[in-house]
């Protein structure tokens, strides 16, 4: 039987990925968290989660869990994001840096039990746009992050790639930008899923920032983390998760031609005056991560939005739907 080791599994990509590994043949996940709130995960997926409540930014807690669990599999997505990062830097390095270094070092103690070990990481490695003359940008391009958030997924990058030449267990890190869609709540690139929310609930919105960004569907992101981890692999790879690129503006007339499709019109919806530029890279190349993983998949960002809209109507409907924008620090 495998069992797969999840730290972050109440987040939204948490969640999508405990479900799409219950999906795909995992009989036995366990996750771990400061909370136990599973109002992200699907209700038939609640009694198949083994929940352990622990802090990974304390090594003996996760240390205990990991050896108890002894899993094949750790996907390791807990964190602390961006503006959080910003607002409380100390904070924001025990949590994506010492919280990392616990999973690692209690990775290690596994021995060959692990097959596989699996680190978030993030679009904010890189530098701005034009720093990358390329159509795409590919996961060998220099590193040139613009806050601390991106110099720890740096390090925690460095941390995979110390863990496989130590211990010879395949290790992959996924670099992510934008996800949007059901349960992505929290955190400055939420805000198109806060205007999603606003479309269904029939109130105004308007962006923060404008410009080309990449987005990932939750539901992709769950998939991609998981297939990261199931999937045949050797070695030590940083990939990029597969997503696409489009304009805010496009991104919103999206949602105003699928909203009128669902009988949803005159939308409130639109762009800040002054809005800033959107701060990260784009055009992020996948062929190398679906070469790897080419069970990864890509929704459209039409069917993404649909998806979203009809998820955050039947909430509104039900009296559940919370379409305020928390962009954190």
């Amino acid at each position: 039987m495998t069992t797969a080791f999840v730290t972050g599994p109440t987040g939204c990509i948490g969640a999508a990925t405990v479900q799409y590994l219950l999906d795909h043949g995992v009989q036995h996940v366990v996750g771990m968290s400061r909370k136990k709130n599973l109002s992200r995960l699907e209700p038939e997926y609640h009694d198949r989660l083994e929940f352990i409540e622990g802090d990974i930014t304390v090594l003996e807690q996760v240390q205990d869990a990991i050896s108890s669990i002894e899993p094949e599999l750790i996907i390791h997505l807990a964190a602390l994001q961006t503006p959080d990062c910003m607002a409380h830097p100390l904070q924001g390095m025990e949590v994506n840096v010492v919280g990392t270094r616990n999973v690692v070092q209690a990775a290690y103690q596994l021995g060959d039990k692990l097959e596989r070990l699996v680190l978030a990481s993030s679009s904010a490695v890189y530098g701005p746009r034009d720093m990358y003359p390329s159509e795409t940008v590919m996961a060998d391009v220099p590193y040139s992050p613009a806050n601390l958030y991106g110099y720890w997924k740096v390090c925690n990058e460095g941390m995979g790639q110390a863990f496989h030449r130590e211990t010879g267990i395949s290790t992959v890190c996924i670099r992510l930008s934008t996800c949007y869609g059901p349960g992505r709540d929290l955190g400055m690139t939420s805000a198109p899923t806060a205007m999603l929310k606003c479309a269904a609930a029939g109130k105004s919105f308007r962006m923060p920032y404008q410009g080309r960004e990449h987005f990932h569907f939750v539901g992709d992101v769950g998939a991609g983390f998981a297939e990261a981890a199931l999937a045949p692999f050797d070695g030590y790879g940083v990939f990029n998760l597969r997503g696409i690129t489009i304009h805010t503006e496009a991104f919103i007339e999206t949602i105003r031609s699928v909203a009128a499709d669902l009988g949803v019109m005159d939308l409130d919806i639109g762009i800040a005056q002054g809005a800033q530029g959107m701060p990260f890279v784009n055009d992020l190349d996948a062929e190398a991560s679906l070469a790897a993983f080419p069970n990864m998949p890509l929704t459209s960002i039409q069917d993404g939005i649909q998806i979203s809209l009809q998820a955050f109507q039947a909430m509104a409907e039900a009296g559940e739907l919370d379409a305020a924008y928390n962009p954190g620090g």
